[in-house]
Order: structure tokens, then sequence, then C-alpha cells
């Protein structure tokens, strides 16, 4: 009985208070409501965050050589560069013991590092392709005149362009300038290109080597890239899809760009900033007239215009030209001055120049530096330092479906993982038997090294080496074997790897399986330790943690403040009701009893206002859940693990907060109530002043 007046004494006086009563109750909502929507976000996000990086890159595991000099971070350091991870000996040996755990599915070696190419200018590609038409076996004169007349209008365009610069340049000697301008000249005159079909090797060479240099453009592609058992990496990630090309053979040296990086860093550069501004004008609804960004590409593509007439033969400049002077309405003859007149665009008439450059330009000029079926001479630094090629072939791009036009995803890459060792600087079955085929070919003593570099890192290397008599001519270009090469998939499992993503049947038990491989590495001898695919990450995995850590900080300081704002109500409630506590402490009322009645008046406030504010945000937790949260950028569509963010409600976490207000109110209540319980008859006797 005296609870139950205690508890229709609180609620009295809870709404005898409704000033104080809605302050307090205000502070709690809230605090419920951010608990509630702001964990479910977190939660969310850690849950695209996880979804984007497990089936892109990582795994649920990652296992990588416990004597690593760094820890694993597959996206790389903060500032760009790779880990030192080292490597562990054979994958075969690691998978069969890995495998016997019942809880891991499949095991996928791996290997990320970095590599460049240089692709070659436009006067490149057209030598290249003369080249090939003059070898091929069915001559087409028409075809190759029509080439060389285009190269000869780009070696003239060259020398336009330099013509009174060369001084400015700077890359050349005084010498090396005069000698360029001499080239130029000659190149320009007609007998150099009287007796080109009968002397058409040594022509195309020097063009190549000295007109083809005089194209100051910065050509070079720098990349990160994954090596890894295709076949076994399209499988086990599943949202792994083929874009443009088609798959790596199995068995098959080969390159895949990912469609991002390949539609974002390899695409000729006007028609790749005419698609950003097209994005971004329909994703962001940004204008060409209020945005910097998008004045500054339309600024870039004027100023570069180059790109594209340098490109064009004679034949297809006339064509051009007619059709953007009748877009225009005008009848300009220099066609620089019309091409840069048209890629000055605006708000009103960029989607119907977009329109054209894709319809009536891009079929002239090369969209790709690198096409799909191109042979790639890939180069990088081994982790000695010295420098190693590779020459592989581009098969097509892939994406990962739902976060395609992310850059974190399309970070890296893929090649197999022969060919990484091989590019890493490890050394591979193909390359010993080149190798020996050189020695012999030097006349050169087996001397039992793994690496011809050996043979020259140290003056005693050469002590055994003994020529033959009369050595023969050799060729040093690794590309006889390596373009299109295949392998067995026993040399793919026996060799190194770098690191590997372990798949689990049940991710929940990842915690569990890291400890039993690390307990199984240090009894089997492996070499290997394991982390989760948050520490594998690196700085993106901790992106989560370091969410949750601001969220929880955020919702600490908001409950913190809750509490002392509902205990400095009640103190001074406790204050202002002295001569009404003291008239019941003067009908007998015990302290007890004064400390239910504010314990209850804050219990009460706590589960009413906190309930409405968990109720709010379990509302609008389940309505985001159905609709969507839309990703503002491509960051944000890798986060979300797609182009929405679809909140789910855990029924768990309403107890939980529910739980935390009524601890807010017992800690709150304390030093209210034990004030109130000091008050004493006498002052319920006195006079208030």
């Amino acid at each position: 009985m005296t609870h139950w007046m205690v508890l229709k004494i609180a609620a009295r006086n809870v709404f005898l208070h409704r000033m104080r009563t809605l302050v307090v109750g205000v502070i709690l909502a809230f605090g419920a409501f951010l608990a509630v929507l702001g964990h479910s976000f977190v939660n969310g996000i850690s849950g695209g965050m996880e979804s984007s990086t497990t089936q892109s890159i990582t795994g649920d595991i990652q296992i990588y050589s416990e004597s690593a000099k760094d820890k694993l971070s597959v996206f790389g350091n903060m500032d760009g560069s790779p880990t030192d991870v080292g490597h562990v000996d054979s994958f075969e040996s690691v998978e069969k013991a890995l495998m016997k755990n019942p809880e891991i599915v499949s095991v996928v070696p791996m290997g990320t590092s970095f590599a460049q190419v240089n692709p070659g200018n436009i006067l490149d590609h057209f030598l290249e392709k003369l080249r090939k038409s003059y070898k091929s076996a069915n001559v087409d004169k028409n075809d190759i005149d029509s080439q060389k007349r285009r190269i000869r209008f780009l070696a003239q365009e060259i020398q336009k362009n330099l013509e009174g610069k060369f001084e400015e340049i700077g890359i050349l000697s005084a010498a090396d300038a005069a000698q360029a301008k001499i080239n130029l000249e000659k190149v320009d005159q007609e007998e150099f290109w009287n007796d080109f079909d009968s002397n058409a090797e040594n022509k195309i060479e020097f063009l190549a080597n000295k007109i083809a240099p005089l194209i100051f453009d910065d050509n070079m592609i720098f990349f990160s890239y994954v090596g890894t058992d295709p076949q076994l990496f399209k499988e086990k990630f599943p949202q792994f899809e083929i874009v443009k090309g088609e798959m790596i053979p199995p068995g098959t040296r080969g390159f895949l760009f990912h469609d991002f990086f390949y539609e974002n860093m390899v695409k000729h550069r006007i028609a790749r900033r005419l698609d950003q501004i097209k994005k971004k004008m329909k994703d962001d609804k940004l204008t060409l007239a209020n945005s910097k960004e998008l004045q500054d590409q339309i600024k870039a593509n004027v100023e570069q215009s180059a790109e594209i007439y340098l490109q064009l033969g004679p034949a297809e400049t006339e064509t051009v030209a007619q059709k953007l002077n009748k877009l225009l309405g005008t009848e300009e003859k220099d066609f620089r001055t019309l091409l840069k007149n048209y890629l000055s665009m605006s708000d009103e008439n960029f989607q119907e120049r977009y329109d054209f450059f894709y319809k009536e330009i891009a079929p002239y000029v090369i969209l790709h530096r690198v096409q799909i079926g191109d042979v790639l001479p890939l180069s990088a630094f081994t982790k000695a330092g010295t420098s190693t090629a590779v020459n592989i072939k581009v098969y097509g791009t892939f994406r990962f479906k739902s976060f395609e036009n992310s850059p974190l995803a399309g970070n890296f890459s893929v090649m197999d993982l022969v060919s990484l060792r091989e590019l890493y600087g490890f050394m591979t079955d193909e390359r010993r038997e080149q190798n020996k085929e050189i020695e012999a070919e030097m006349g050169l003593d087996d001397v039992g090294r793994d690496s011809i570099e050996n043979l020259f890192s140290s003056s005693t290397a050469t002590k055994d080496i003994k020529p033959k008599a009369k050595p023969q001519t050799i060729d040093l270009k690794f590309q006889k074997r390596v373009m299109g090469a295949t392998y067995t998939q026993e040399e793919l499992t026996k060799g190194v790897f770098l690191h590997a993503a372990v798949f689990l049947k049940d991710t929940s038990n990842v915690d569990r399986v890291i400890k039993e491989i690390n307990e199984l590495s240090k009894s089997d001898k492996l070499g290997i330790k394991a982390v989760s695919w948050q520490d594998a990450a690196g700085f993106i995995g901790q992106m989560t943690f370091m969410m949750k850590a601001i969220l929880n900080i955020f919702i600490g300081i908001s409950l913190l403040l809750a509490g002392l704002m509902i205990m400095n109500s009640l103190l001074m409630a406790a204050m202002n009701r002295k001569q009404e506590i003291g008239t019941m402490r003067a009908i007998g009322a015990h302290a007890q009893f004064i400390y239910r009645l504010f314990f209850y008046e804050t219990l009460f406030l706590s589960l009413l206002f906190g309930g409405i504010g968990a109720a709010l945000g379990a509302l609008l937790v389940v309505i985001l859940g159905k609709v969507g949260i839309p990703a503002s950028g491509d960051v944000a569509t890798f986060f979300f693990s797609g182009p929405k963010l679809y909140l789910h409600l855990n029924p768990s976490l309403i107890f939980l907060v529910m739980a935390v207000m009524v601890i807010i109110a017992i800690l709150a209540t304390q030093y209210p109530a034990w004030k109130a319980m000091k008050i004493s008859p006498l002052q319920a006797m006195q006079k208030r002043e």
C-alpha cells in the first residue's frame, strides 16, 4: 500500500511541475532517440564496410607471415606506400593445414603491391598499328597509306606545337633541341616518305625513337594490384563480375583492370572529364554556372583540345569540322579554334555536346590508352629494390556489384599469382627456364643461382663464368614466352604467397577461428598469423571503430548531461518543496519514504520520455530500413556497400537503452534524495523568505 501511495504522489509531482518535467523529459527523449538511431546507423555502416571489404579483397580473415616487418594493410599505409608483410613459402602446405578446420570453407592466395606501365603516347600507338599492318599476311595498301598520312599529319602537328618553344621546354638540352628540329624537318620532307614502304622498319624506328618522345606527356599509369588465383577469386568473391572483355582463362597469365580505374585513369582525358561532369550534374545536382569544380574541368578540356585533334587524320579532321560547324552554326576554318569553341560548354548545351562527342568524335580517337587485348609491359620494384618487368595480356575489366563506382572498392586490379611472383622478385619455373636458355646462349656454366641478377650482385659471382669461344647473339626480350604463357595449378599452389583470404561458414566465429589458426601455426610451424578483416583493412577498417567510438562518446556526453540536468532539477525541487517534505516528515514519513518518492519520480520520467525517444528512434530506423539512405558520393557507396544504406532495428538495443535510462535515474536520484531526507519537520514550520 505504501509503495502504491508513493507512486501516486510521484506521478502527481511529475505532472504538477510541467515545465521542469518537459525540460528533463526532452533531454531524456533526445538521448534515447540518438542512442537507438545512432547505433543503428553506425552498425549499418559497419556492416556495409564489412560487406564491401570482405567481398572485394579481404575475405573474413587474412593470414600472412608471422615474421612480417609491418602489420598487414591490404589498402596500404596512410601515405599510400605498401606494407612489408614478407612472404610464406608454400601455399599448398598452409592450405592443407587450414582446410582441416571444419569452420573454414576456402583459402584464396594473394599478394598486393604496386606497379606501373607506360603504354606509349598517341604516336607510339599509330606506329605500332602501322608496324602490325606491314607484318600482316594480307597487306592492305590503302590502309597503310591512310595510316602513313595520319602519322605524317601528327608529326606536323608536333612541329607546330613545338615551334619557337624548344628553348622553353627545359627537358631537352640545347644540342638535343637542335637535333629535334632537324628530325622534325626531315619527317616533313617528301624524301622521307617516298621510300617508306621499301624501308618501313627503319622509318618506323626513327619515328618511334626520334619523334614520338617529343610528345611531352605524363603517360605513366600507376596502380595497385592483387595477384591471386583468378578463378578462385571470382568464385569466392560473389560481387565480382566482368564488365568489358573476358575473364582470364584458367591457367593463363593475364590481367584485369578494375573498371572504375579503367574509366577514370586509363580513359581519354577529355572523355573522362565529360563523364565526370555529367555524373556530378546528375547525382550531385551541380551546374556549370555555379560550380567552380566543373568550370575548371571545362577549362582543362579547352586547354587540352590537342588531345583530340592530334588523334585525327586529315580526312577525319575534315569530317568532324563539317559536323562541328553545323552543330555550332558557324563557318570556322581553323579546326583548333572550332574544337575549342565546341569544348567551351554551358548548362544549356552540355548534354547535346556530350552526346555529339560520343557519336561523332569518339569513333576517331583512342578512348583508352590501354586496349582490351593489349600486352602490358608492367614494371615494379622488387623487395630488394631492383627493377623488374613482366609482359602480360589485358583480358578485360571487372567490378564488384553494388559499389562499382567506389574508388576504394576500385583500388585494385587483378593478375595471376604466378605473374605477381615474378613481378615481385620471386623466381618462377618459367623464368628459370629462360635464364637457362640465356646462360646456354651466352656460354655460361650453371652457377646454381635462382636469379640472373645474383650473377652480378658481387665481385665473386663471376669467378666461375667461362664464355664459349664463339658467343652467339642473344635475344633478351622475355616477352617471347611471358605473353600468353600458361601455368599449372600445381605451380600456382606450391609457390610462395604474401597473404591469403580465409572464408568461413559462419562469420560469427571469426574470433575463435583466428585463435585456432594462430595456435595451429605455432604447433605445426606454419609461419603464419591470422587477423580479422578489420585489422587487415588497415586505416579503412579502423574507420568503423573510430566512428563507433565518436558516436558512443557523443551519446555518453548527452546522457551525462541528461543525468546532471535531472539531478539539478530534483535538487531544486527538493529545495522548493521543503515545507512539503518537512510536513511529511512531521506526520510520520520516514526518510526511506522520501527517498522512494524522488526515485519513483525520476524513474517515471526516465521510462516515460526514454520510451518515447526510443520509440521514435526505432520508428525512424524502420522507415529508413525500407526507403534507405542514399549514398552522397562514391566513397559513401563503399561504406554503404551499395547506392543506399538500409538500417536494421535490433530489438535488444531498445531494452539496452531503457536499461541505461533506469541506471541514469538511479544515479541522478541519489544526491537530491539524500538532501531531501535531511530536511527536518522544523524547516516545514519556518516561513519561506
